[in-house]
């Protein structure tokens, strides 16, 4: 009997242990949230895999990866992958995660016209800690992964070592989410404590998820919607507001085939459409009047007109008169009926001084009673204006805007006026007397798709077989996509051109199947046909993204000033009437304040309250003025000194403890350290150096060595000095040369010492340690016997080149007297400068003072743009790492300017 009783305790216990893991499986220890309830309906595509790496490796052997690789995303996610799988022991840990977990990539926007990518793994519960504690414990030298909160929610930041935030990344249960934008993942965030917020999940609103077997592309067309709003300069342009407007979302599951990538899949629409195509199609007709200068090419091909008109643009605006009258005296007469359901929307190329043309393709099974129709109604409410005539065809003029639009519901916009003609079977609509001309002029030449020798490759993706389908040919529009787009894009595109057009068309198509409508998403590209593709090393033509127009000529700037408020980049400049103004990142004018005289300094910010909020500080010949952000001068500012006028102006933080003092040298060779209320300082009131100096006076901390306050006079003489204004070194030490450029303060690669490096005016190389001890001479070549030289630092002071100017050339060199490139250069007056933002993100700037003209260089003398950007003086760039792209900013005449050109 106790043995009956301990055997049923035994499976009593057994079975409680199966029930109680069961029930954590299956309860606990699934995830709480799904990776699409944390990405926002806006995403522009969400791929979601639980083969992460198998996709991942296949990609990477596919033939198409030499294209994908030359752009800097793909590198960067290769550099990423293969960098987090060192720090974890290249144990294959990366392949073991992403394999049997699902792996998300959302791609947001994070700007106007930038987006970012947002990675999600989801994994079991104890999977992030693990991983966190991993990657802190073989972190490389001198990188960091640094913890604060967002919501309550911890959020890893992961810095190299440089201090550059590179990853930003949290854990929500078993959910890991990290991207580059730290705006991503605390959007993430908050779609996790806001379940009400509208999510991806919502979207797709209960549609299949990911099974283990399938990778999957979910877009809709919000995301679509924010792809083009970041892209197009015009953001009100009808196709964005027309995809707002149409819900649909496809989930396509991703095929690498051999000569194109492939995504298929189910279309979810909230409109009930059937994408059925015309039984009676008759792509021949067509095909003879799609011109060969044809960029874009939009099919409607479904059972009947009355089932295109269901694809309604409810975007568009109508006005109601005009709606009222075309349906009262078109449409109500009959002059769809003879429609067929298909139509063609065609983009055309530039022509005829007409930059946009299009051309609208509609047949019909009887033109003659729609013609009647037309021209009736067109000769009552426009007369004979309506009508005129070309290659012996009649053609009929509305001069109502988007016309196509009140007939088709919304769809075709565009068309600011209408020409109207016949062919055969087909109505032909233009919004151009261009664009007609040129489908009229291409179809009696057969310069069409349906001549095999003009048709383009894209052509087989034309077919009779699809309900809808939309073409783009990469080459063809590429023009358009340059004008369009706006300068971040527009710089883009052109500089990985070759990449893009190794993809020689774009293909999207709808068709109908028996469990409901089924997209195709290709990618063609020429296999075996494709050479190592390189970024492109051409210039690019710049367009400027914002330029403001001032009352009088600009004269000094513009300089970046950072806004407390928000970490953006404000910009000062200076008119000939003495008039300062700060300018905000938007654009707007934040202040004008007026100067007695120009600025001669540098810019400089400084925190006077020492209460995080940042005032400017500069100086003019007479006074240094300190300007709050709102325009307002600081207490007891301007600061003078009297019967002195300055010359040069450097601001000093010793410690970076906001323990300010203003280093001024002065027209008649004296040096004053003031406080920031403007009191001399003992030991500097003044020290006389008895020349002026060739740059300001600055400070150097010396690591092993201490304090000096250096100054160089134009006659060479070098002065070294303590923060007492104690001679150092020898000083002062006479260099032998006179000079029209500063010295820049380094580290010796050899000897690993501290040093001091200039060039004299005539091309001697100096360079020498802080116990003035001269270590190294020597004489550049002098192209001819008035040749001379410069050294011009970069706009952080850590790196410089050397100029060699003569008569008709510029020569370019390192900081190791190398050649990096000549010029032919015939100007006068030359401003020279030099940006370094790491990598191969390197511009030299020659600026023709006379004709007021930069131009822009990369370190093997490639001009970076086709024209030159105006400029009377020195311009401004500043580099957007987390969008990729650097930010131009000049001034001539009265107009301050930005451009944006991407990397």
């Amino acid at each position: 009997m106790k043995l009956w009783k301990s055997l049923l305790l035994l499976i009593l216990i057994t079975f409680g242990g199966i029930v109680a893991y069961w029930a954590y499986f299956f309860y606990f220890d699934k995830p709480s949230v799904h990776s699409l309830d944390l990405i926002s309906e806006d995403a522009v595509f969400v791929f979601e895999s639980d083969q992460g790496a198998k996709i991942w490796n296949e990609l990477v052997d596919h033939p198409s990866w030499e294209i994908f690789e030359t752009f800097p995303a793909f590198q960067k996610i290769a550099s990423h992958l293969q960098t987090f799988d060192s720090l974890t022991g290249n144990s294959g840990r990366v392949s073991r995660l992403l394999d049997g977990n699902t792996l998300t990539l959302s791609y947001h926007p994070t700007g106007s016209d930038s987006f970012d990518l947002l990675f999600t793994l989801t994994a079991n519960q104890n999977t992030g800690n693990e991983l966190l504690a991993e990657l802190e414990s073989k972190l490389p030298r001198d990188s960091k992964i640094a913890k604060r909160s967002y919501s309550d929610q911890p959020v890893f930041e992961y810095f190299d070592g440089s201090n550059t935030r590179l990853w930003s990344f949290s854990f929500i249960g078993p959910v890991l989410i990290a991207s580059q934008s730290a705006s991503v993942i605390e959007e993430a965030i908050r779609h996790y404590l806001n379940p009400e917020l509208p999510s991806y999940q919502d979207l797709l609103k209960g549609k299949t998820p990911t099974s283990n077997q399938n990778s999957k592309l979910w877009i809709n067309s919000k995301g679509i919607r924010s792809l083009m709003r970041g892209i197009l300069s015009d953001k009100e342009e009808m196709i964005i507001q027309g995809l707002a407007s149409f819900p649909a979302a496809a989930e396509l599951e991703f095929f690498l085939d051999e000569n194109q990538l492939r995504f298929e899949g189910p279309v979810h629409l909230e409109d009930s459409l059937n994408f059925t195509p015309s039984i009676q199609a008759n792509l021949n007709q067509i095909d003879q009047l799609i011109s060969a200068r044809t960029t874009t090419v939009t099919q409607y091909n479904l059972q009947n007109i009355f089932e295109t008109q269901k694809l309604v643009n409810r975007a568009f605006s109508n006005k109601s008169t005009v709606s009222a009258e075309i349906q009262r005296n078109l449409i109500d007469l009959g002059l769809l009926d003879d429609f067929t359901g298909e139509i063609y929307l065609l983009d055309l190329e530039s022509y005829g001084g007409s930059a946009v043309n299009k051309a609208l393709l509609i047949r019909t099974s009887d033109t003659s009673a729609a013609w009647v129709l037309l021209n009736d109604y067109l000769s009552a409410t426009e007369g004979e204006s309506a009508t005129d005539f070309y290659a012996g065809r009649d053609i009929l003029f509305v001069d109502e805007e988007d016309f196509p639009s009140y007939l088709f519901n919304g769809k075709f916009h565009g068309f600011e006026q209408t020409y109207i003609t016949q062919v055969g079977q087909m109505l032909v609509f233009a919004n151009t007397q261009q664009s007609m001309k040129l489908i009229l002029d291409d179809y009696e030449n057969k310069n069409t798709w349906n001549n095999a020798s003009r048709a383009p490759e894209a052509k087989i993706a034309l077919t009779s077989a699809a309900g809808f389908s939309k073409i783009l040919l990469t080459k063809n529009s590429w023009e358009n996509w340059i004008s369009q787009s706006n300068p971040s894009w527009s710089t883009f595109l052109q500089k990985y051109r070759s990449a893009f057009q190794a993809f020689p068309y774009f293909s999207f198509r709808i068709n109908q199947l028996a469990d409901g409508p089924r997209a195709s998403l290709s990618f063609p590209f020429q296999s075996g046909k494709i050479s190592q593709i390189e970024s492109e090393t051409s210039s690019v033509s710049l367009e400027p993204k914002n330029r403001i127009e001032f009352s009088s000529r600009l004269v000094y700037g513009p300089k970046v000033a950072i806004n407390h408020l928000d970490v953006t980049e404000d910009l000062v400049i200076q008119d000939e009437s003495q008039v300062l103004y700060q300018i905000n990142s938007g654009g707007d004018i934040v202040y004008s304040y007026p100067l007695p005289a120009p600025i001669l300094s540098d810019l400089f910010q400084i925190d006077y309250y020492r209460n995080g909020k940042l005032q400017i500080l500069f100086a003019t010949s007479g006074q240094i003025h300190g300007v709050d952000r709102l325009g307002n001068p600081l207490p007891n500012y301007p600061i003078s000194i009297p019967g002195e006028q300055i010359s040069h102006f450097n601001l000093v933080d010793y410690d970076n403890n906001k323990n300010y003092r203003y280093f001024v040298a002065t027209t008649t060779g004296n040096l004053y350290l003031l406080d920031k209320t403007g009191q001399q300082l003992e030991g500097w009131n003044p020290l006389s150096i008895s020349e002026s100096p060739v740059s300001p006076p600055t400070h150097i901390r010396v690591p092993g060595k201490g304090d000096y306050m250096v100054s160089l006079g134009k006659s060479g003489k070098l002065h070294l000095l303590n923060r007492r204004g104690e001679k150092q070194g020898g000083s002062p030490i006479d260099l032998g040369s006179t000079f029209t450029s500063g010295l820049m303060f380094g580290r010796n690669a050899n000897s690993g010492a501290f040093q001091l490096s200039g060039v004299s005016q005539s091309g001697e190389v100096i360079r020498l340690n802080f116990d003035g001890e001269i270590s190294y001479r020597n004489q550049l070549i002098k192209e001819d016997r008035d040749s001379e030289f410069k050294l011009i630092p970069d706009q952080k002071g850590q790196d410089f080149v050397i100029i060699s100017r003569s008569y008709n050339q510029v020569k370019v060199m390192d900081r190791n007297e190398q050649e990096l490139f000549t010029v032919r250069v015939s100007a006068e007056e030359l401003d020279f400068q030099y940006f370094d933002f790491g990598g191969s993100r390197q511009v030299i700037v020659i600026t023709d003072l006379v004709q007021e003209f930069a131009y822009l260089y990369d370190k093997q003398g490639n001009l970076l743009t086709q024209l030159p950007p105006e400029s009377n003086g020195p311009i401004q760039i500043s580099y957007q790492a987390s969008q990729g792209q650097l930010l131009i900013r000049t001034i001539a005449g009265r107009y301050l300017t930005t451009y944006q050109l991407s990397e």
